[in-house]
């Protein structure tokens, strides 16, 4: 199996040869379920939980706001 899905696998970097369905599903749950889809972003985490953190941290115009004050963002 060959994975090709963004933003790992696709052009500029190499596509991902697989053994097996456990393989794909294993690597798309590292490389492809929680990716930041903000513009110029892409950055890959292992749980959702984490992603949200990226999120609120680095692209919540709110939290930047908060962070500016000395409040706490999470």
């Amino acid at each position: 199996i060959l994975c090709t899905l963004p933003p790992t696998c696709n052009p500029p970097n190499r596509p991902t040869h697989l053994a097996g369905t456990r393989d794909l599903e294993a690597h798309y749950a590292m490389y492809h379920a929680h990716v930041c889809e903000e513009k110029g972003c892409g950055c890959v985490f292992p749980d959702a939980r984490l992603l949200e953190l990226h999120q609120t941290e680095c692209h919540d115009p709110l939290a930047a706001v908060r962070k500016e004050r000395g409040e706490k963002i999470v």
